[in-house]
């Protein structure tokens, strides 16, 4: 065991149990998003954002298993160059998406509140779930494009890592990497900031019962918790790569644990502020409340209830 490893070891199990955790939580809204038809044509965003951070979830627990593996085995400390890290590993890749995808996905969801805030008419009208299937695959090429740059940047200029530890910075260069993490970083500031906006100029609207209130404040609450946990700490990754003095192993580690722990909200929010998951959840659970008459038995009256659902939520998130 060298110097150090003791944290690094730490650090790698809780990159374990933090993909774990988020597997979790998303793997139900997964289950709820698709669980109708209705429901996977108005969630597409979720869906995929769903997806996107059990890719997030997948790739700690890819880095962290990986490494404890390099460490047991006595295969960490050897230098491996930046282009060895990004074809060697998987964990580099997954790392690579794990950011991106999130992070387009939350623009996505933004991009579709300005249209519902301000182009309502034709937005109720026009907008279907093909116009979000159509920006979810231009925004899927777009993280599939950054990550082809980042291979290619790691193989035209190779920089040499003294371990095998193959995060982002590692494998891409200090220099991809830095703007990687403030790409993601300002991308959650920017969506906040546009949702934050929207919110204030909306939420005293008189057209706005207390359902779309609700809704607001989830996309809001959501970006908020974005900004703290992925924003902050993105900044503090890259300080950590340029300034001479580096930060502490495991206070990096922790910094980016938060970025992995965000992605366990998602399941939270929706459940208590948007009415139709919470109702879906009780209904494939088989949980009834006494007295609740909001919980159906039957596909006719399924259907009924969508056909209301539908009129609450048209605006979509």
């Amino acid at each position: 065991m060298f110097p150090g490893d003791g944290e690094i070891l730490l650090r790698s199990r809780l990159y374990v149990m933090c993909g774990i955790f988020v597997l979790i939580p998303n793997t139900i809204c997964l289950v709820v998003f698709n669980s109708s038809k209705d429901f996977r044509q108005r969630f597409v965003f979720f869906t995929l954002l769903s997806v996107s951070d059990m890719i997030n979830g997948i790739s700690f627990i890819m880095s962290g298993s990986g490494r404890l593996n390099l460490i047991l085995h006595d295969q960490y400390h050897f230098k491996t160059s930046s282009y060895e890290c990004m074809t060697g590993y998987l964990w580099p890749v997954f790392l690579l998406f794990g950011g991106q995808l999130p992070a387009t996905f939350h623009c996505l969801l933004t991009v579709e509140r300005v249209l519902a805030v301000n182009r309502v008419s034709w937005y109720r009208s026009r907008w279907t779930w093909r116009h979000r299937l159509y920006l979810s695959s231009l925004g899927i090429f777009i993280c599939v494009f950054l990550s082809f740059i980042a291979l290619i940047v790691s193989f035209a200029s190779p920089s040499l890592n003294d371990n095998r530890i193959c995060a982002v910075m590692d494998s891409t260069g200090i220099v991809y990497g830095t703007i990687h993490y403030c790409w993601i970083a300002l991308s959650y500031m920017i969506a906040f900031g546009v949702t934050l906006n929207l919110f204030l100029r909306s939420h005293g609207s008189k057209f706005l019962n207390h359902t779309e209130k609700r809704k607001q404040m989830a996309i809001l609450i959501l970006s908020g918790i974005n900004v703290l946990m992925v924003s902050v700490p993105n900044f503090v990754l890259v300080a950590d790569q340029w300034d001479t003095d580096e930060f502490d192993v495991l206070l990096v580690g922790v910094a980016y644990l938060l970025y992995g722990f965000q992605s366990c909200f998602n399941l939270p929010i929706f459940y208590f502020f948007r009415l139709e998951f919470r109702r879906r959840c009780h209904e494939l659970c088989r949980f009834r409340r006494t007295g609740s008459n909001t919980i159906v038995s039957n596909d006719m009256s399924r259907q009924k209830l969508s056909r209301v659902n539908a009129s609450f939520v048209n605006t979509a998130i």
